[in-house]
């Protein structure tokens, strides 16, 4: 029965310290950018020529993330 005991405490011992550990890592911050309107020149179908900013949801960007250093 000692045994039992044992492995039972050092279980939740093993649980503990895991819990503890994941509890203190905080996870990293995006770092989030504001996304920038695209500009485009275009030329219309009477010849003219013109300008045309194309705005750029912040859904639409990609975000990248990378593993923390320690």
């Amino acid at each position: 029965m000692r045994r039992v005991w044992t492995a039972v405490i050092s279980v939740w011992a093993t649980l503990a310290i895991a819990a503890g550990i994941a509890w203190t890592n905080h996870p990293a911050t995006p770092v989030s950018s504001a996304p920038a309107a695209a500009t485009v020149a275009v030329s219309g179908t009477s010849g003219g020529k013109g300008v045309v900013t194309i705005p750029v949801s912040a859904t639409a960007v990609a975000t990248h993330t990378t593993t923390r250093t320690s």
